[in-house]
C-alpha cells in the first residue's frame, strides 16, 4: 500500500472467524482514494459471505465515479443491498445474513473527502490534535450517546451496545427513503488524518486513546497496528478493522531565486562635439537643454511639496476599513466589539483577521439575522474562567447562518441552537463539554409526560 493509508483486519480474541472485511485502493488515472470497512451482522449465519459480497461489488461500482461522488457511493451501497438479497434465496441457511460498513472516496488535490455510512461501522476526522465522528451509529446505544443522554464509557458497556437499527440485507430496497444511508462531506485538508473502524475498536478503547495513538509521530502502518493491538489487549471481544488514511498532500515550497548578474549589452554610441554642429543647431540644442533643466526643478518642488503633505497629516488621517473585514487590533475586546457591532448591524457576511490572538467571551454572543456568514480565518473564542454558559447563541429566528473556521475553547457549550438553521464548516470545539446543544421549546404550551426519542433531532433525520 502506499505510504499515506494503511489498513488491518483482525478475528480477536472471542470470534470463532471473522466476518470483517475492508478495502483501501487508489483509482488508476484519477487522484482519488476510496476506502471502505464492512462488518458481518453477527448472531445470523453468513456474515462473512454478505460482507464480501458487499466489498466486491461496491468496489467495481466505484472504478467509475461521477461528478456526483455522493450518489456514485449511495448508487453502490443500494447494488451491493440487491446483491446480498439475492444472494439470500440461494441459500437457506443464509437468509437473515447481513452487514454494516461505512465508505469514503478522498480527493487531497481538493482537499475534499465524501462518505456513506449504514450501521455502526464509523468514520473519524483527526485535525489539530481535534477527533470528531463523521459518521453517526444507527443503534439505540449510539442514538443515546450522540443525544448526551449516555457517556462514551456508558456506552461502552451498555448490554446493548450490539444492537442495530438498519443494516445491508434487512431491507429489500434501501434506495427509499433518501436518509437510509446516510451520507457526508468533509473537508480533508492537508495533515488531516481519516479514520474507518468497525466496532470491534471503539467498544474496547476510547475516543482520547484513539487520538492518543494517532497524533504520535509514527508511521501508519504503526498505528493502525497499535490501535488493533490495544482493542485486543481490552479484551478483543469482536473482530477489529482499522483504516487510517492522511492528506499528505502539503503545498511545494518554491525554489529561492538564484540572483544572475546580467551584462550591460556594448552599444557603440557616436560622440556628438559643439565644434561639430553648425551655430544654429547648437543655440537650439542649447535651448532644449533649459527647458528640460527647468522641468525636471519643478518636478522634484512638486514631490517635495506633496512628501511634505503626507508627512503633515499622516498622524490624522484615518483609514477607512474594507466594509467585510475587521480591521486588526491589538486588544481582543476591540476585536470583540468590532464583531459585535457587526452582527448587530445589516451585514451578511464578516471576517475576522488572520491573527493569532482570542477573544475572551463572558457573555454568550447572539446571532439572530436572517442570513449571516462569518469568516473566522482559524480565529479563538476563549470562555472567561468564571463563565459557564455557551459561546454562541443561534435565535430561532435565524434562516441561514454559517460560521466558518472557527475554534471554541473551555466552554461548558459551545453553540445553542434551536432548530437547523446552522452550516459549520470546520470549526472546532476544544474542551467544551457540549459543542452543540439543541433547546426545545414549546410557546405558550402546558406538557406533561416524558419525551420520547422521535422528538430529538438527528442528522439523518433532516432532509
Amino acid at each position: 500500500m502506499a505510504e499515506y493509508f494503511y489498513g488491518i483486519t483482525d478475528k480477536g480474541k472471542r470470534r470463532e472467524k471473522n466476518e470483517d472485511t475492508f478495502f483501501a485502493r487508489e483509482i488508476p488515472g484519477t487522484q482519488l482514494l476510496i476506502a471502505g470497512v464492512i462488518d458481518g451482522v453477527g448472531g445470523y449465519q453468513g456474515g462473512d459471505i454478505a460482507a464480501e459480497i458487499a466489498r466486491s461489488v461496491i468496489m467495481k461500482s466505484l472504478e467509475t465515479i461521477s461528478g456526483d461522488v455522493i450518489e456514485s457511493l449511495r448508487q453502490a451501497i443500494i447494488l451491493a443491498n440487491e446483491k446480498i438479497n439475492e444472494a439470500k434465496k440461494e441459500e437457506d441457511a443464509n437468509e437473515q445474513m447481513a452487514c454494516v460498513l461505512t465508505c469514503m472516496v478522498a480527493d487531497k488535490k481538493t482537499n475534499t473527502c465524501w462518505y456513506a455510512h449504514v450501521g455502526d461501522t464509523r468514520i473519524y476526522l483527526l485535525r489539530d490534535h481535534s477527533l470528531v465522528k463523521l459518521s453517526n451509529d444507527h443503534s439505540v446505544v449510539g442514538f443515546l450517546e450522540e443525544s448526551g443522554r449516555l457517556s462514551e464509557e456508558e456506552a461502552m458497556r451498555h448490554p446493548r451496545r450490539n444492537e442495530i437499527n438498519k443494516a445491508l440485507g434487512f431491507e429489500k430496497d434501501i434506495s427509499s427513503p433518501e436518509d437510509f444511508i446516510e451520507t457526508g462531506e468533509s473537508p480533508f485538508l492537508p495533515g488531516d488524518q481519516l479514520l474507518l473502524c468497525s466496532d470491534g475498536l471503539t467498544d474496547m478503547i476510547n475516543s482520547a486513546y484513539i487520538m492518543q495513538v494517532l497524533t504520535a509521530e509514527k508511521e501508519i502502518a504503526s498505528k493502525v497496528q497499535a490501535l488493533v493491538n490495544a482493542a485486543n489487549e481490552a479484551g478483543g471481544n469482536d473482530n477489529i478493522t482499522v483504516i487510517v488514511i492522511q492528506n499528505d498532500n502539503w503545498p511545494k515550497q518554491k525554489d529561492e531565486p538564484v540572483a544572475i548578474e546580467r551584462k550591460k549589452a556594448e552599444t557603440s554610441t557616436p560622440v556628438i562635439t559643439n565644434e561639430s554642429l553648425p551655430k544654429t543647431k547648437l543655440n537650439q540644442a542649447k535651448k532644449k537643454n533649459r527647458r528640460l533643466i527647468a522641468f525636471m526643478v519643478i518636478v522634484f518642488i512638486g514631490l517635495g511639496a506633496v512628501s511634505l503633505t503626507g508627512a503633515f497629516q499622516i498622524n490624522k488621517k484615518t483609514v477607512t476599513p474594507d466594509p467585510d473585514t475587521l480591521t486588526i487590533e491589538k486588544k481582543p475586546n476591540e476585536r470583540l466589539t468590532h464583531l459585535v457591532a457587526r452582527v448587530n448591524d445589516s451585514s451578511k457576511a464578516y471576517s475576522l483577521p488572520r491573527d493569532k490572538a482570542a477573544m475572551l467571551l463572558n457573555a454568550p454572543l447572539t446571532i439572530s439575522k436572517d442570513s449571516f456568514y462569518l469568516s473566522g480565518n482559524g480565529a479563538e473564542f476563549v470562555a472567561d474562567s468564571l463563565y459557564k454558559g455557551p459561546a454562541f447563541i443561534i435565535d430561532p429566528a435565524a434562516k441561514n447562518i454559517v460560521l466558518d473556521s472557527i475554534a471554541f475553547q473551555n466552554f461548558d457549550v459551545g453553540l445553542m441552537v434551536q432548530k437547523n438553521n446552522i452550516t459549520l464548516k470546520r470549526v472546532r470545539f476544544i474542551n467544551c463539554r457540549i459543542p452543540i446543544q439543541y433547546t426545545v421549546a414549546f410557546k405558550d404550551s402546558v406538557i406533561s409526560g416524558k419525551f420520547k426519542d422521535s422528538i430529538f433531532i438527528t442528522r439523518s433525520k433532516i432532509k
